[in-house]
């Protein structure tokens, strides 16, 4: 399923700025998985899975690694190496119709159609709560009673209140905030994410990495242990690095969250130093943090519809690489359509990412 909503909306994307001529700064440089032998193994039906639904790959092995990446050290041997369990690559998985996008250049693409529209727009408006009201009002102090049918009524914001017959609410980590005041359970949490940029001479020839793609320039890699990964940034000459939440890292929703240099000292620096050593005693020349909305039961996006709300939530990390899916899906439920089409006419029924009769698998191959 996950695999099916990212290749509709990378599909999606490669038409606007193909067809369509609105630049989204679309770089398919792919994704180069770094894999240890027992992650190899681990992978393999999975490989053989995406292979069998036309998903393209490239298997790249280590010695094809060592000429293309001169940078990567494939066995890495030191003591500090040995302390921290580092296992030597076995190969590289690499996904060809993956890449890099400027996430403002999409938000600003659906602004612009959404105008032509017609839609309004209020900026700087935060959502506080969602009341409820009884379906059949009869006027009485305390409604909505257990006893009563219940509809969404209005929004309370930090401007205004605003009335609806249909809420989409796609707040994401704000979702549980607002919704769990009104006993719906949307099964996210807030996992916090910090990226690091990275810049100096040692890193360019790595950064201008050939063979992978028409860029020239290193792909999105994940590394074999700690869940570090890196991501170019080719325009600012640089290089983007963090790691993916994991247990150890407290679910805790911060009003405005600030990166801190120690985790990339403490955590990420050990494993990316050993693997990539032209990172050595470089420090971060900026840093930001934010917020993925975290379905930790599936790590598949939720869209369901909880009477006259649509609720968008728990996209774990890949809130662009599905967006466009999901939104598709999100339009169907306010359509009231058993289906929606997503773009190649892929047809995904809308209960099937619901909350109720929800029939998905358990993403296997997650950053």
């Amino acid at each position: 399923m996950n695999r099916t909503l990212a290749r509709s909306s990378i599909e999606f994307y490669k038409h606007v700025q193909s067809k369509i001529g609105f630049n989204l700064n679309l770089d398919l440089v792919g994704y180069l998985w770094l894999l240890s032998k027992n992650q190899a193994r681990e992978y393999e039906a999975v490989e053989a899975e995406m292979r069998e639904q036309r998903t393209r790959l490239r298997t790249v092995e280590s010695n094809e690694l060592a000429d293309l990446i001169p940078d990567l050290v494939l066995q890495p041997s030191s003591q500090q190496s040995r302390l921290m369990d580092l296992e030597s690559v076995e190969k590289g998985l690499f996904g060809i119709d993956c890449g890099t996008v400027a996430p403002e250049l999409i938000v600003r693409f659906y602004e612009n159609e959404l105008k032509r529209l017609g839609a309004e727009f209020q900026f700087g408006t935060e959502a506080e709560a969602i009341r409820l009201g009884a379906k059949k009002s009869l006027g009485l102090p305390g409604a909505p009673f257990v006893w009563q049918d219940k509809l969404f009524k209005e929004v309370d914001t930090n401007v205004s209140t605003v009335s609806a017959d249909t809420i989409v609410l796609s707040a994401g980590t704000r979702n549980p905030q607002l919704l769990d005041p009104a006993g719906i359970d949307c099964m996210v949490k807030p996992g916090k994410n910090q990226l690091f940029q990275l810049r100096g001479s040692p890193l360019q020839r790595l950064l201008n990495t050939k063979g992978f793609n028409e860029q020239n320039i290193v792909p999105f890699t994940i590394l074999p242990k700690g869940q570090v990964y890196l991501r170019p940034a080719p325009r600012e000459n640089s290089l983007w690095i963090t790691a993916a939440a994991g247990v150890g890292q407290p679910f805790r929703l911060e009003e405005e969250p600030v990166a801190d240099e120690s985790f990339y000292t403490q955590n990420i620096y050990p494993v990316l130093s050993e693997y990539f050593p032209c990172f050595t005693n470089l420090r971060p020349a900026n840093m930001w943090a934010g917020f993925y909305d975290v379905n930790s039961l599936d790590s598949t996006p939720i869209v369901a519809r909880v009477g006259n709300c649509i609720i968008t939530a728990g996209l774990s990390g890949s809130e662009i690489m599905k967006a466009d899916s999901v939104g598709r899906i999100a339009a169907a439920l306010f359509d009231d359509k058993d289906e929606a089409t997503l773009l190649g006419n892929r047809r995904i029924s809308t209960t099937k990412l619901g909350l109720v009769n929800r029939t998905v698998e358990k993403e296997k191959f997650v950053i």
